[in-house]
C-alpha cells in the first residue's frame, strides 16, 4: 500500500454519504452491475438469475446506492416486498422469488446488499430500517467469497420505530 492509497482509503471512510437511486433505469442497472461484479458473493453468482434479480430492484425501484461527496458508489442494497410464505419458501431454498412475488406482502427480503466498509454497512442498516417500517419481518441470505450461505431473519419490532423516533426520522411514506 503507498500513501495515496492510504490517504483514499481514509477519505472514504470520513465522507459524509446520502442514499442514491439515478431515474434512467438503465444507468442505475449498469451502475448496479459494475459495482455488484467486484465483490467475490456476487462475481460468483450464475448471470441469468442475478441479472433478472438487479433489473427486477431496478424496475420496481427497490434499490439504493450509497455514494459519497463525490457520487462515488460505496454501497447497494437492493429488496423486494412478498408473503411470509414465498419469503420462508426463498429463504429455505424450496422457491426462488420472481417478478410476481416481488411487490405486495408484509416482509422484506433484502436480495442485494454490499459495502465497502463497516461504516457504508452501517449507514445502509439505518437506511433499511427505514424500508422496513410497518412490515413484519425482512429476509436476507449473506453469501460468502468462499461460497457458503447463511439463511437469516429478523423479525421488525418495536425498537425500528422507536430508533426512527430518536433520529427524528418520519416513517418513509
Amino acid at each position: 500500500m503507498n500513501a495515496n492509497t492510504v490517504s483514499t482509503m481514509a477519505e472514504a471512510t470520513s465522507m459524509p454519504l446520502r442514499l442514491m437511486r439515478p431515474n434512467q433505469p438503465l444507468v442505475a442497472l449498469g451502475l448496479a452491475v459494475n459495482y455488484m461484479m467486484r465483490k467475490p458473493a456476487f462475481a460468483n453468482q450464475r448471470f441469468g438469475e442475478w441479472s433478472r434479480i438487479l433489473a427486477g430492484q431496478v424496475n420496481r425501484k427497490h434499490y439504493y446506492f450509497a455514494v459519497d461527496a463525490e457520487n462515488r458508489i460505496q454501497g447497494f442494497i437492493g429488496w423486494l416486498v412478498t408473503t411470509k410464505d414465498k419469503a420462508e419458501a426463498w429463504i429455505e431454498g424450496r422457491q426462488p422469488l420472481g417478478e410476481q412475488d416481488a411487490n405486495e406482502g408484509d416482509c422484506i427480503v433484502f436480495n442485494a446488499w454490499a459495502a465497502n466498509n463497516g461504516r457504508v454497512n452501517r449507514f445502509l442498516v439505518d437506511a433499511a430500517r427505514t424500508i422496513i417500517v410497518g412490515k413484519d419481518t425482512c429476509y436476507f441470505k449473506r453469501y460468502y467469497a468462499d461460497g457458503s450461505v447463511r439463511p437469516a431473519q429478523l423479525r421488525v419490532n418495536d425498537f425500528v420505530t422507536g430508533h426512527l423516533a430518536e433520529r427524528n426520522e418520519p416513517p418513509p411514506s
